[in-house]
C-alpha cells in the first residue's frame, strides 16, 4: 500500500538582519542614474500592501499541495547554500492541481522589500526546470489562460466536453477549467488553463473548429510585472507619445531619479513604470488617487487612475472608463434588455421552426412508407392474378394430357401392328413425364398462391416468391395430334409479368410524391422496382 510524503517544513533562519534597501532597485529596466538612498518612513507608512510575492512554476502537481511542498523541499535545500530571509510559502488553489505556488516574504521582514523577492527570483530561476515571477495577479494565475465566450449556458455546456477532446486530441493537457459569467458581458465562459505557454499561442494560431464552425479563443487581459510595486495607469491608446510626457511630469513633480524604468503594453494602452522606491510609489498613487491632474492633458482628454499593476491585472486590465461617452453608457442599459429579449424570441422561433420541419420531415416519410405499401400490395394483387391464370393453363394442360394419355391407351388396344404398336408406346412414356411435370408444377404454383395471401394478410413486409415460371401459355394449348416421331407433342414458352407501364395504365390513380420514389419490391430471388 502506496504511504504519502509527510509535508514537508519550511526551514527559516534562526536570525536575519536584512540589508537596508537599495538606492534603486537592480533590475534591467532601462537606463538607470546612481543616486543616494531614499528610505521611507515605516512607523508612519500605511498599512496593507499587495503584489509583492513571487509565483514559481514547474512544481509538481499530483494533488493541491503538492507544488507547496515541492517548493518547500526547494527552499530548504537553497538555505544551505544561500542566504535569504525567512518566507512563507502558498499553494496556488485550495481544490486544483497546478504546477504553481506563491512565496511571500514573512511579517518578521520590515516594510515592503520587493528588492529582496527579486534576489530571490533570481536565486530560483538558475534552478532546472523552475520558472519564478512576480505575482500577476490576485486568485490563481493567468497567464497560460484561454476562454471561449458562449451566448447561454446550455450551449456553453453542450461544447464543454467537445473542446475537452479536441484538446486531449492534441496532447494538451489542462491543468484547471472553470465556467464563469463575467460580470461586464451576458456571456458564459469556458476557461482553461493550460501548463504550457506554446499551446496557448499554438491555439490562438489554429482555433478550434468543432461542430461545423471555428470556436475562437480568448485571453485575459494583462500586463506582466517586471517588479514589485509596479504602477499601471490605463486607457492612454490613441493619444500620441503619453509614455515621454508622463515621464516628464513625474519627474519635474517628484524629481529627475524618480523613474527606473517605463513601458508601454497591451497596444499601447497602458503605461506601466517602476518609481524609485516604495515611498515615491506611495506618494504618487496618494497624489493623484483621485486621477492625474487635468493641466497634464489637453482639454478634454483623460486617462485611467493610476495603481498599482497587481491591482490593475486583478480587475482584468480594463479599459479606460472615463474616454467613454456617458450617454453610451445610458444607452446600453435600455437597450441591453431588448437584445436579450429579442435574443430569447428568436431562440424560441428556432426552436418552433426546427419542431415543424422534423414534424414535416416525419410526416413525407410515413407517407413514403404507405405509398411503398401500397404498391407492394398492388405488385402482389398483379402477380396473384397471373399465378391464378398460371394455375388454369396447367389445370387444364394436365386435363388435356390425361384425355390423350386415355385415347393413346385405346388405340394401343385396338391395333396390333407392331410399328404403331411402338411409336404409341413411345409417346405414352413421353406423355406419362409431361404429366409428372405439370403436376409438380401445379402443387408449386399453389403453393406461391399461398404464400402471397399470406404476404398480403400481414403486409408488414411483403415477401412475394417468385413469378409464376410454367412451360406452357395459352398459345401452347393445341387439339391432340396423332403421334409421330417428327412432331413435338408440347411448345414450351414462360408467362410473362406485367410490366410498371401496364400497371400505370391499368390502375390510373393518384400518387403522391410517387414521382421520384423508387419503390423496390422483393419477389423471392428477384427484385421488381416500381
Amino acid at each position: 500500500m502506496a504511504t504519502s510524503r509527510p509535508t514537508p517544513i519550511l526551514a527559516q533562519p534562526s536570525s536575519y538582519h536584512p540589508p537596508p534597501p537599495p538606492s534603486r532597485p537592480r533590475i534591467s529596466y532601462g537606463s538607470r542614474d546612481r543616486l543616494s538612498p531614499s528610505l521611507p518612513d515605516e512607523e508612519s507608512s500605511p498599512m496593507g500592501t499587495v503584489g509583492f510575492e513571487l509565483t514559481v512554476f514547474g512544481l509538481d502537481h499530483q494533488n493541491p499541495d503538492s507544488a507547496r511542498d515541492h517548493l518547500v523541499r526547494v527552499l530548504n535545500d537553497l538555505r544551505n547554500r544561500h542566504s535569504f530571509p525567512p518566507v512563507n510559502v502558498r499553494r496556488g488553489d485550495a481544490t486544483s492541481s497546478l504546477d504553481y505556488a506563491f512565496i511571500s516574504l514573512s511579517s518578521s521582514v520590515p516594510g515592503p522589500r520587493p528588492d529582496l523577492l527579486e534576489d530571490l527570483r533570481l536565486l530560483l530561476n538558475t534552478l532546472p526546470d523552475l520558472q519564478a515571477t512576480w505575482r500577476l495577479c490576485n486568485g490563481p494565475d493567468r497567464t497560460c489562460r484561454l476562454f471561449f465566450a458562449f451566448p447561454t449556458d446550455n450551449e456553453a455546456q453542450s461544447m464543454l466536453n467537445p473542446l475537452r477532446e479536441w484538446l486531449r486530441a492534441r496532447h494538451i493537457s489542462i491543468m484547471a477549467e472553470r465556467t464563469t459569467h463575467p460580470p461586464s458581458t451576458s456571456q458564459t465562459r469556458i476557461s482553461f488553463d493550460l501548463f504550457n505557454g506554446d499551446d496557448v499561442d499554438r491555439i490562438l494560431r489554429e482555433p478550434p473548429f468543432i461542430r461545423g464552425r471555428t470556436l475562437r479563443p480568448g485571453r485575459p487581459r494583462f500586463v506582466v510585472p517586471l517588479y514589485g510595486g509596479e504602477v499601471a495607469i490605463g486607457g492612454i491608446a490613441g493619444l500620441g507619445n503619453v509614455e515621454s510626457s508622463l515621464n516628464s511630469h513625474l519627474r519635474q513633480r517628484y524629481g529627475h531619479d524618480v523613474i527606473i524604468g517605463s513601458r508601454v503594453e497591451l497596444e499601447d494602452d497602458v503605461y506601466c513604470a517602476v518609481l524609485k522606491d516604495w515611498s515615491f510609489t506611495q506618494a504618487f498613487l496618494h497624489d493623484n488617487q483621485n486621477g492625474l491632474p487635468a493641466d497634464w492633458f489637453l482639454y478634454g482628454v483623460s486617462v485611467g487612475k493610476p495603481t498599482l499593476l497587481f491591482s490593475f491585472n486583478t480587475q482584468g486590465a480594463p479599459p479606460n472608463p472615463i474616454s467613454r461617452p456617458m450617454s453610451l453608457s445610458a444607452s446600453e442599459n435600455v437597450i441591453q434588455p431588448q437584445l436579450d429579449y429579442f435574443r430569447s424570441e428568436f431562440g424560441h422561433f428556432t426552436s418552433t421552426l426546427n419542431t415543424m420541419f422534423d414534424r414535416i420531415s416525419q410526416a413525407e416519410q410515413h407517407l413514403e412508407q404507405n405509398n411503398q405499401s401500397l404498391l407492394g400490395m398492388m405488385s402482389a394483387q398483379y402477380l396473384l392474378g397471373d399465378y391464378h391464370m398460371n394455375l388454369l393453363l396447367l389445370t387444364n394442360e394436365h386435363d388435356r394430357l390425361n384425355i390423350q394419355c386415355d385415347r393413346y391407351h385405346d388405340q394401343l388396344a385396338t391395333n396390333p401392328d407392331p410399328p404403331t404398336h411402338q411409336r404409341l408406346q413411345s409417346a405414352l412414356e413421353n406423355l406419362d413425364n409431361r404429366r409428372s411435370v405439370v403436376a409438380a408444377e401445379i402443387e408449386q404454383a399453389r403453393r406461391e398462391i399461398q404464400a402471397i395471401r399470406l404476404s398480403l394478410a400481414t403486409h408488414d413486409h411483403l415477401a412475394l416468391p417468385t413469378s409464376p415460371s410454367s412451360t406452357i401459355s395459352p398459345h401452347s394449348v393445341s387439339p391432340p395430334v396423332a403421334p409421330s416421331s417428327s412432331t413435338p407433342l408440347l411448345h414450351s414458352t414462360r408467362a410473362r409479368l406485367p410490366s410498371p407501364d401496364d400497371l400505370a395504365e391499368s390502375r390510373a390513380m393518384p400518387k403522391p410524391r410517387l414521382q421520384s420514389v423508387l419503390c423496390p419490391i422483393r419477389v423471392s430471388n428477384m427484385l421488381l422496382t416500381i
